[in-house]
């Protein structure tokens, strides 16, 4: 028998509040309702015997990685996503001490402290840090070539019993011998289907156990001498010379797919030599920069500044300054541009300024609604960026109620082909925006897209939308899916079923035999 305690618990939810839900997923409405109730939830997870639990099936999205590729993302449910959390939290430290040191500057990712029991890592400005620290080492004259390796499919391969192992060799206590087994045999091999391999991508503390899987190999090359840097799966390692960084690259590979049976990406392992590793895959020297990437650059620190402080402490002729260099660019000329070549759109511009912009101070609304009227006209072909695009509409302030109709309409469209509609990642972000707000009421649309389509993911963020600005009888088209549907869905379902009437809905709900403890606070 293995139970969380209430302390536990709490830490949970408190790191989730502070990492977030999940990485490349919205959060699910579903969420705050776990706020509202975290006393009566917390009691209730703790009650649970861990080994005789049977998890909720996650909801898969395939999302885009880049141009090209594509992952799957996994949507815990938010019961499971704290026992997940749970119990990482509670292997963290050892993790952390397995760890090459900090100190040592050979891994910069997701370093934990741990002095914190409510929060998973710390990673601020740990990426700049890692950056800057190659670079550093790309300046030694004796370092002449560089290895650069990627791993295949990182968390999709983890092998879970290896996972096991090391949680188990690397545990102080009773209690984290107890969570390698709870962790890995029953809780992940539950998630990922009774499959040996993988852990969910999306849930934060996914990203700590990412990096005990690689503990071993880190170790491995330290002892060796060899004089790496690593963040998450992607290796640098410098060399005195091409030789060398066969043999290292070599090395390493073999030690992966003989310990963990991962692999190399082909296409991104590569030796450079160090001027070449410098100006194509570091960073480009300041006289070869583009305005774009300028603009990238500026957006990406000026931001990275005013993101940690208040609006009010702000100094005036700060802000100017800011303003003065923003002008500098032609950030709709380049949004333009980006889309010029619809074979080879340029995605990184997009994805910064729709990120960016509104974090920068006394930015003209005019500029603002500008880009607002690039991304809704080309909202379809940037589909890789649609996080950046719905986050981006749906903070904007101040339009109109015909002008959020008319922006519905065009983002809706897509949705409507039948011939060849996008991807069900564009329908999560786009759909999203309509269960934020009663504003954009777009529900008879929306309730013909959830009957047409046999997507989990579509009807699921359908449902959400009907939730909050259908009516009773698009609700009761809904309802009647609940039985078949998958577990992700039917919070959905019960969330759209606040729009009929309050004794129908108890009989529904009685009918269905809705007992969790969470599906009972929808």
């Amino acid at each position: 028998m293995f139970k969380l305690t209430e302390t536990e618990i709490e830490n949970a939810i408190k790191a989730i509040e502070f990492h977030g839900y999940s990485a490349l997923l919205p959060e699910p409405i579903e969420w705050q309702v776990v706020l509202e109730n975290r006393v009566e939830i917390t009691n209730y997870i703790k009650e649970l015997d861990l080994d005789n639990y049977k998890p909720f099936k996650p909801m898969k999205v395939f999302a885009p990685k880049n141009r090209a590729n594509i992952r799957v993302v996994h949507l815990l449910h938010p019961q499971d996503l704290i026992i997940y959390t749970a119990l990482t939290i509670i292997v963290k430290n050892d993790i952390e001490a397995g760890r090459i040191s900090k100190k040592a500057k050979r891994v910069f990712s997701y370093r934990v402290d741990t002095s914190k029991s409510d929060r998973l890592y710390d990673a601020r400005g740990a990426h700049d840090e890692y950056l800057s620290y190659l670079k550093k080492k790309s300046d030694k004259k004796n370092i002449k070539f560089v290895g650069i390796a990627d791993i295949a499919d990182f968390y999709p391969r983890i092998y879970q019993h290896r996972l096991e192992n090391v949680i188990e060799t690397i545990a102080t206590d009773n209690r984290s011998i107890e969570v390698a087994r709870v962790l890995v045999k029953k809780l992940i091999s539950n998630l990922m289907g009774r499959n040996s391999y993988g852990i969910p991508v999306g849930p934060y503390a996914s990203r700590v156990l990412a990096e005990a899987v690689l503990i071993d190999v880190d170790a491995f090359l330290y002892s060796k001498n060899i004089d790496f840097v690593r963040w998450v799966d992607d290796y640098n390692i410098f060399c005195k010379s091409e030789y060398e960084a066969q043999s290292t690259l070599f090395g390493l590979g073999e030690w992966l797919y003989t310990n963990h049976g991962l692999t190399f990406q082909s296409a991104k392992t590569k030796i450079l030599p160090v001027k070449r590793y410098l100006g194509e895959i570091l960073i480009k020297p300041d006289d070869q920069l583009s305005n774009r990437d300028q603009a990238v650059e500026f957006l990406q620190d000026f931001t990275s500044i005013y993101e940690e402080i208040d609006e009010e402490d702000l100094d005036e002729g700060e802000i100017q300054e800011v303003l003065l260099k923003l002008q500098e660019f032609d950030l709709l000329g380049m949004l333009n541009e980006s889309v010029s070549d619809q074979n080879l759109v340029d995605y990184e511009i997009v994805k910064y300024v729709l990120t960016k912009l509104n974090r920068v101070p006394g930015v003209s609304e005019d500029l603002k609604k500008q880009v607002l009227d690039f991304v809704i006209e080309n909202a379809e072909l940037l589909y890789p960026v649609t996080e950046q695009i719905a986050k981006y509409v749906q903070n904007y302030s101040g339009l109109t109620r015909k002008e959020k109709k008319d922006i519905a309409k065009l983002l809706l469209k897509p949705l409507k082909s039948k011939r060849n509609p996008p991807p069900n990642y564009y329908a999560m972000w786009i759909l999203w925006i309509f269960s934020t707000s009663e504003d954009w009421n777009h529900s008879k649309d929306i309730i013909e897209l959830y009957q047409n389509s046999n997507s989990e993911v579509l009807k699921r963020y359908a449902a959400l939308a009907i939730g909050k600005c259908g009516n009773r009888a698009e609700a009761l088209v809904i309802k009647n899916d609940f039985p078949a549907s998958s577990d992700i869905l039917k919070l959905a379902i019960l969330s759209s079923s606040n729009k009929l009437g309050k004794d129908e809905r108890k009989h529904w709900k009685l009918a269905n035999q809705i007992d969790g403890i969470l599906e009972k606070k929808i």
